[in-house]
């Protein structure tokens, strides 16, 4: 066996020569693979710029570098793509989304979802659940809510079994009500836990009530103090549109019959009861209150919960009883009037419909259906989020936001004439420039009248990377890039872009001459490069001299930090063989940026000698220390059988007098 069972990581062979490159290799993949976190998820093309290490779970379309590794875990390492195909179960985090995803079923979904539910076979709060009581709680109040309706939902499995709420003492039920061995809501209640009473039942067809004291016909009135004083009441004996009068044990009470046959109130009635319901009938039906043909002139005063004093609240439900219910109220006047004295009218869950609206004194017309008259308005949602949207017919219409004096435009904002999102501005409201434009199928910003930028008498204390700004007193444009401030100025010499398959050699432009370099065993010289223009490598070279037997050698490519010193390796080539004379040549995929510093090296198992460039054609290196000597390499000594540095880590004393050994770069 070759490879471990799950994470697919490299074994050594028996005897097997160079070790560290297979423990390396399996370092690397468990570098990749443990304690996985990606970039993103749903990319089907690799960035423009990874950084080393940067890991990402590929989309289900991938393109370019990526092609044909759909859901694969693709990890930029030395300046290429490695992919490493999931096994189910394993979990990564995406930072984009900010949450966890798990690899099952051929597919990274949410750890929440697919078999990974939320569901648990009990649960106890505060007390322990059994098998008889799945869920369980202990304590003294529960709370359920919701910002909109809830409902709370006990269902059973056929029409014989129980679905009902009971009430108990010392776990024995005094009241139990709900569906009770039928689909009738019925209350049951008990002294003891053992023989129920049933006082209430509703019919599930009819809706009627029946129970031992109210049944289907009638009703029975008792006695609060002696249940014994009881007086009984049969509907179907009542005569349509008579009053009748009944006399209970020391008490009396006339009742008006309200029933199927019309009633007639001709002197002034009064309900005190706290529940009066008129017209509650649940078909067609018309209820007239008020409707009396009044004479022209005169006022007719209809009063509805007049009666509630400072500090009380007086509900008056039109059209449904039930918060947030359905149905429509039609209100057939020309002309609804609320006194001066209504400071607030609330309606909560209500869609209001209007032809125009005007707020603040404010009068809406024909082309401003909305009108307001305010010095602020305020939109919000204490829930989550907020959206305004101001939406269009058709791309080449208007979606847009104005901004006026005197209603004359001098500022548009939104999707003007298309979809890209634009900012025009205007002197006069007649003549518009446009100011800036957001492409929409890119996001790339574009500044048709240019950018001005303030003047600076210094730079700012603690620019961020990205930073533009003009400095007015040494009269320069300056960016922060990479962590150092430089100065935007044209190219001060002409660079000519290499052709596919030529070699470039890495010098810094000065000197012709070659010569020679003796290497020393398990020594590495580095040297720094700095493009003119942005170049894609896809193979390094170098020239052997003079060979030495069984000797070799690699090319290394080293980034650089913001002060121009060697930071994370980029590059390190197999081992090239020096044991015979000519060029050598190794295969990488990089992409090398204008005005960025990069560091070019060299390592030696022996000592072959190398073609190398003139001693004025590499810069000099800056020092810490006064000296006289001129300073051309880095070199450190690193046995040649384990990995070059990385990061380098800089050490100003090893800075060297020498020149350097040739590398080429082909352009790809």
């Amino acid at each position: 066996m070759s490879d471990t069972t799950q994470l697919k990581l490299p074994l050594l062979a028996p005897s097997q020569a160079q070790k560290h490159v297979t423990v390396n290799e399996a370092l690397t993949m468990l570098d990749s693979l443990v304690q996985l976190s990606v970039k993103s998820a749903v990319l089907n093309g690799p960035p423009a710029l990874p950084f080393e290490g940067d890991r990402y779970i590929v989309g289900p379309a991938p393109i370019g570098a990526w092609s044909g590794m759909a859901k694969q875990l693709a990890v930029w390492a030395s300046g290429s793509w490695v992919f490493r195909a999931p096994v189910a179960g394993w979990i990564a985090w995406s930072e984009a989304a900010a949450k966890a995803l798990v690899y099952a079923a051929g597919n990274w979904q949410d750890l929440s979802s697919g078999s990974f539910g939320n569901s648990v076979p009990e649960l106890g709060i505060n007390t322990v659940p059994d098998a008889t009581n799945k869920f369980a709680f202990l304590g003294t109040n529960a709370l359920m809510t919701s910002a909109a309706s809830i409902d709370l939902a006990l269902n059973k499995a056929g029409v014989g079994n129980d679905a009902s709420l009971s009430f108990k003492r010392g776990f024995s039920a005094r009241a139990i009500f709900g569906l009770l061995g039928d689909d009738n809501f019925s209350l049951k209640v008990s002294g003891n836990g053992t023989t129920f009473n049933t006082p209430l039942i509703l019919n599930a067809a009819t809706g009627k009530i029946s129970a031992a004291d109210i049944t289907v016909d009638g009703m029975v009135l008792s006695d609060a103090t002696d249940p014994t004083k009881k007086g009984g009441f049969s509907l179907a004996a009542v005569t349509s549109g008579v009053t009748q009068t009944y006399t209970l044990p020391n008490s009396s009470q006339t009742l008006a019959h309200i029933g199927a046959g019309a009633q007639t109130f001709s002197g002034s009635v009064t309900f005190s009861n706290a529940s009066v319901s008129i017209g509650n009938s649940v078909a067609t039906a018309t209820y007239d209150l008020g409707s009396g043909a009044t004479t022209s002139g005169l006022v007719k005063t209809l009063n509805i919960g007049a009666g509630g004093l400072s500090g009380s609240t007086t509900v008056v439900n039109i059209g449904s009883s039930v918060s947030g219910a359905g149905g429509s109220v039609v209100v057939n006047s020309p002309t609804v009037t609320f006194a001066n004295s209504v400071t607030a009218v609330s309606m909560p869950q209500a869609t209001v419909a209007a032809n125009r609206l005007g707020l603040g004194g404010a009068t809406a017309d024909a082309t401003n259906r909305l009108s307001i008259n305010s010095p602020a308005v305020l939109l919000n949602n204490a829930g989550t989020s907020l959206d305004v949207t101001v939406n269009k017919a058709a791309a080449a219409n208007d979606a847009s936001v104005s901004f006026k004096t005197g209603f004359s435009v001098r500022a548009l904002f939104g999707l003007l004439a298309s979809d890209d999102l634009s900012l025009k501005v205007s002197p006069d409201g007649t003549v518009f420039f446009d100011g800036l434009t957001i492409d929409r199928t890119t996001g790339r910003v574009s500044l048709p009248q240019g950018a001005a930028y303030g003047a600076l008498v210094s730079d700012p204390a603690t620019p961020q990377d990205g930073l533009l700004w003009y400095n007015s007193t040494t009269a320069q444009l300056r960016a922060r890039l990479g962590g150092s401030t430089r100065i935007m100025a044209p190219d001060s010499i002409a660079f000519q872009q290499p052709g596919t398959g030529d070699f470039l050699a890495t010098t810094m432009g000065a000197g012709s001459t070659l010569g020679t370099l003796v290497g020393a065993a398990n020594r590495i010289d580095l040297y720094p490069f700095i493009p003119r223009g942005d170049i894609i490598i896809d193979q390094v070279a170098l020239s052997v001299a003079t060979a030495v037997a069984t000797a070799q050698g690699k090319i290394l490519i080293y980034a650089a930090n913001g002060s121009g010193q060697p930071t994370t390796r980029l590059f390190e080539s197999a081992a090239l063989d020096f044991s015979t004379v000519g060029f050598k040549t190794a295969t990488v995929t990089l992409t090398l940026r204008k005005g960025l510093t990069y560091w070019i090296g060299v390592r030696h198992s022996s000592t072959a000698t190398l073609t190398a460039y003139a001693v004025s054609a590499t810069p000099d290196l800056t020092t810490a220390d006064l000296t006289t000597q001129t300073r051309k390499l880095l070199r450190r000594t690193v046995t040649f059988a384990t990995a070059a540095p990385d990061p380098w880590g800089f050490v100003n004393t090893e800075t060297a007098n020498a020149v350097a050994s040739a590398v080429w770069f082909r352009s790809a």
